[in-house]
């Protein structure tokens, strides 16, 4: 008997731990082998106020007669739940029960069974209050000779008083490739928008839900764009939501690492993007995202960390993988560490969980892990030794809406849980925060080449610049050419993409460029010392424009009022004169550059040339000629004079 027990024993072992190496491994074989003849319809959790719970299962190719047999393991500790109990050496309980399934159950494919702790009771396992156990399910087929297994942790709660509160807080970062594309379309990345409205429908669903949320604002004003009409509710909800239950965290226009642009001397790039993304988010929710935090990526070094600070990012957020040394397990339930900059600053960090995240990120089945992962929050909550104790979970973007709703709900109706917004929690933190003299860095990944698109942006901004102030501010035309500029900047873009929209740029700049002409052989006969040459000049584009008019001489023409003449253009044919001197008579020249108003005139838009006849006469001349016409007005008074008196001699 004693043999056959050590035996027993020994088989329950072995099936424990290869069904937990099933549940836990990540390699794709392990997770599709799914358990197919019972499920779980509901996580259990122990009643307070008694020793039994509802174990609720479905049931499927069973039969009349099959049996169930129900037992629990050892006690669970955050490392066996988390690491493949690979380090478990004690023996699991055997105390167990069996069940004969009825045609009422195969009928319905469901069974409800009371569970107790009495082993005086039917249907009785062993477990202690405030424990957490691997509650095991073996379902025996007549003509089946390995039983399934189906395995998940029991939660055993003790009374209220006895565990301190876990405080909460949810966060995710959503990030998409550009929606305006090089050639001046839009189009959104529909698997991020399927992300943004799962994740509104579960909040909508759960609003007693905070989250600290990173959006990608880019993708805000593509669904702004859009003629779908589910894109506009999103956007709505969006807005709704963003004035209750949504933080929301600064973030670029589109996705960029602040490091690539420190390490080519363009953090002022990134910056503008951080500018612009309040911008978007402002203009398309109402409301102001907060700046004072950030995700950062695991580029990021300490000088990343000063450079964020002084654009008034006082807390950033990474992975475990990211920080070195690994900090202690006391940081499990308190993930706020300081890091020292060069000059002295001190910087808050979180670093997220990898255990409490990996339940939700790394595994295939979901909607099984939720229960490891309340599992984990309960051991938490049980341990007597630590009072204040805060987690942040961070949410899977690939999550569906149901998912999602099960997260949410489970955690919202699990006692000792406290959803508080990410920055009260930071705040709780800090009260109860002792100093960490460790030493931390960054450990951290090679950012990004993007050497070549600064000198690129550079050219282009000049040219945009010099564009918008041809065409007047503000004006749609500008937005979009900025829009295009800043897309450049994307970090899903490779060098070859990004270029394509610095070349849809000088296409457009190129459109205005062309849309300015004089009519040539332009000549003026000047007559006098100051006068106002008549030149023609003609706008083709529909809406008026600023050049300015540059001059030049072949020194025989001087202009009073300088060489550069500012002008307003109307659509159509325009009348410019110009003021202009001569100095001497005879032809002379002179050179008109049509440019753009900008300090630099960096944009030529047309050129063309004056041929000037100066006819002036000099002094004596002038003399000569109004004797000239004197005598000749004399001349015909007097001989008038002579014919009249003739006429009236002959009568």
């Amino acid at each position: 008997m004693v043999l056959n027990g050590f035996i027993k024993k020994c088989l329950y072992a072995s099936l424990f731990l290869s069904t937990i190496f099933v549940l836990f491994s990540n390699t794709p074989a392990n997770a599709q082998n799914e358990i197919k003849q019972v499920s779980l319809i509901e996580q259990p959790v122990w009643s307070k106020t008694n020793d039994s719970f509802k174990l609720r299962l479905s049931i499927n190719d069973l039969q009349e007669g099959d049996l169930l047999e129900i037992f629990t393991l050892e006690k669970l500790d955050r490392n066996s739940l988390t690491e493949s109990f690979e380090s478990t050496n004690s023996e699991p309980e055997i105390t167990s029960f069996q069940l004969s399934l009825t045609q009422e159950q195969i009928k319905t494919k469901e069974i409800s069974i009371e569970v107790n702790t009495d082993r005086s009771s039917e249907n009785s396992v062993f477990s202690e209050p405030g424990t957490v156990r691997p509650l095991v399910i073996k379902s025996f087929k007549s003509n089946q000779e390995n039983p399934e297994t189906l395995m998940f942790p029991l939660i055993h709660l003790l009374e209220s008083e006895k565990i301190n509160t876990v405080s909460l807080s949810f966060i995710a970062e959503i990030t998409a490739a550009p929606p305006l594309q090089h050639d001046g379309t839009y189009v959104l990345d529909r698997e991020v928008v399927n992300q943004l409205t799962n994740l509104v429908e579960a909040l909508k669903n759960n609003p007693e839900i905070n989250m600290s949320v990173s959006l990608p604002p880019a993708t805000l004003s593509g669904l702004s764009q859009s003629i779908n009409p589910k894109d506009e509710i999103l956007l709505l909800d969006l807005k709704r939501l963003a004035e209750t239950q949504l933080h929301l965290i600064s973030s670029p226009f589109v996705t960029s690492d602040p490091e690539s642009w420190r390490l080519i001397n363009r953090f002022d790039t990134y910056n503008d993007l951080l500018t612009k993304g309040d911008l978007q988010i402002n203009n398309h929710l109402q409301i102001e995202p907060d700046r004072t935090f950030s995700f950062i990526s695991n580029s990021a070094v300490i000088e990343t960390l000063e450079a964020l600070n002084k654009v008034g990012i006082k807390t950033f957020i990474t992975e475990l993988s990211h920080i070195d040394p690994k900090p202690g397990k006391e940081k499990e339930v308190n993930p706020l560490i300081t890091m020292r900059g060069e000059n002295g600053n001190i910087f808050k960090v979180l670093v997220l969980d990898k255990k409490i995240n990996s339940y939700l990120t790394q595994l295939t089945n979901k909607k099984s892990n939720i229960h490891f992962l309340l599992a984990d929050l309960s051991l938490l909550a049980l341990d007597e030794t630590r009072k204040e104790k805060h987690i942040i979970i961070k949410i899977p973007n690939d999550m569906s809406e149901n998912i999602l709703n099960q997260v949410f709900t489970t955690i919202k109706n699990f006692p000792y849980l406290d959803i508080k917004p990410l920055p009260s929690l930071i705040d709780h933190i800090e009260q109860d925060q002792e100093m960490d003299k460790t030493k931390y860095i960054l450990w951290n990944k090679s950012p990004q080449d993007i050497s070549s698109r600064g000198p690129n942006q550079n050219l282009a901004k000049a040219a945009i610049n010099a564009y918008s102030e041809v065409i007047g501010k503000p004006h749609p035309n500008t937005s979009f050419l900025y829009e295009l500029l800043d897309t450049s900047s994307a970090h899903e873009l490779n060098e070859n993409e990004a270029s394509k929209y610095f070349t849809k740029i000088y296409e457009e700049i190129v459109s205005v460029i062309d849309g300015f002409t004089s009519p040539q052989n332009q000549n003026v006969r000047l007559t006098s010392r100051k006068a106002e040459l008549p030149f023609t000049l003609q706008n083709n584009l529909n809406h008026e424009a600023n050049v300015v008019l540059i001059l030049q001489s072949d020194g025989r023409i001087s202009f009073p009022e300088g060489q550069t003449l500012e002008v307003k253009l109307n659509p159509g044919i325009n009348k410019i004169k110009i003021p202009v001197s001569s100095r001497t008579s005879g032809d002379s020249q002179i050179r008109i550059g049509i440019r753009s108003p900008d300090k630099e005139h960096l944009l030529q838009l047309d050129s063309n040339s004056l041929l000037i006849r100066t006819t002036r006469l000099s002094g004596v001349g002038i003399l000569l000629f109004v004797g000239a016409v004197f005598f000749l007005a004399f001349w015909w008074w007097r001989s008038r004079r002579l014919r009249s008196i003739h006429r009236q001699e002959e009568i």
